[in-house]
């Protein structure tokens, strides 16, 4: 009689411990998220130090790299789910594989944050006709170019653009390669420090032009819980909040990952307009953000630097859905 009290207990324990399993979170399959240095992304980072991510049961792998360039080669690559990148990357990346992507968190908009660098002997933008351009070609960069030119009435026709990544951006001009080059923080940063350089055109000028996101792979996230984007967004917000409430701390950690100081890093961020996931969630769904993705993709057309059609491509890039 005691062993079928023994088993029954057993019995009734076994049964406990499956209610509880079916009411816990499952634990989200992993996702590998290709960043580099930007402070709109930085809070990601501070997301992953601080286990916001395990808070919520997502296994998220950031693969940390130095440059945007650099993120859409191993995105495009396959080396990675998703990224954090511009627009512009993500229309880049999805026309050179010509698989879709999903937008699913606008972090920020570059509002000043993004910038055209230049010796001091040249007085302001318009000088820079006929001279020596460094940018990311297949990148963010030949996007603000062609836009700052555009401004001014001309072309990228009108400059000789050299291709120069952000490791090489405050070498480039300290030894002449290049009399400017289209750079973001924390590289822009450190170039600005040095007296004969200064800034001469940045994306306050084009506002809401460039739009920071965070894309997945599409066949990635119909595999992933119905929840698991929620569970995103209230990671995004927490390190949000955080940041915040324990301002020196969290400053810190994100401007550590930058190679500069706190002081620097949150004057970085005065160039950005952030987002929360309430407010990302509604620029996903505006009309202007969709345009965005077809203005980026003729704009990179005609300035002859992609070689793919804008008609098929632009309807591949989806826009997360939100109940």
């Amino acid at each position: 009689m005691r062993s079928v009290e023994k088993y029954a207990l057993l019995f009734i324990q076994l049964c406990f411990f499956l209610v509880l399993s079916a009411c816990s979170e499952p634990e989200a399959p992993k996702v590998k998220i290709a960043i580099n240095p930007w402070p709109g992304y930085e809070f990601v980072y501070l997301a992953q130090e601080k286990g916001f991510f395990k808070e919520q049961k997502l296994d998220i792998e950031l693969i940390e790299l130095p440059s945007l360039a650099d993120v859409q080669r191993v995105f495009v690559q396959g080396r990675a789910d998703g990224m954090a990148s511009t627009m512009i990357e993500t229309v880049q990346a999805t026309g050179l594989t010509q698989k879709s992507s999903t937008i699913i968190l606008i972090p920020d908009y570059s509002n000043g944050g993004d910038v055209i660098v230049s010796s001091k002997q040249v007085a302001s933008f318009s000088e820079l006709k006929g001279r020596r351009i460094g940018a990311e070609i297949g990148s963010l960069g030949m996007y603000i170019l062609a836009q700052a030119l555009d401004k001014q009435g001309m072309s990228l026709s009108d400059v000789d653009i050299i291709n120069v990544e952000q490791l090489e951006a405050e070498t480039s001009l300290l030894n002449g390669a290049v009399d400017a080059v289209v750079s973001y923080p924390p590289y822009s940063t450190n170039i600005l420090k040095h007296d004969q350089f200064h800034q001469v055109f940045d994306t306050s000028q084009i506002p809401e032009d460039i739009i920071d996101v965070i894309s997945i792979r599409t066949d990635v996230l119909t595999t992933l819980p119905d929840d698991w984007l929620a569970r995103f967004h209230k990671v995004w917000d927490k390190a949000l909040t955080y940041s915040q409430a324990n301002q020196d701390e969290a400053y810190g950690i994100m401007a550590t990952r930058e190679g500069i100081s706190k002081e620097d890093f949150a004057d970085a961020l005065t160039g950005l307009q952030l987002l929360d996931s309430r407010e990302s969630i509604k620029a996903i769904q505006a009309d202007q953000t969709a345009k965005n993705v077809v203005k980026v993709c003729t704009t990179l057309e005609h300035a002859k630097t992609i070689n793919f059609d804008c008609k098929k491509t632009t309807p591949m890039i989806k826009f997360a859905q939100f109940k």
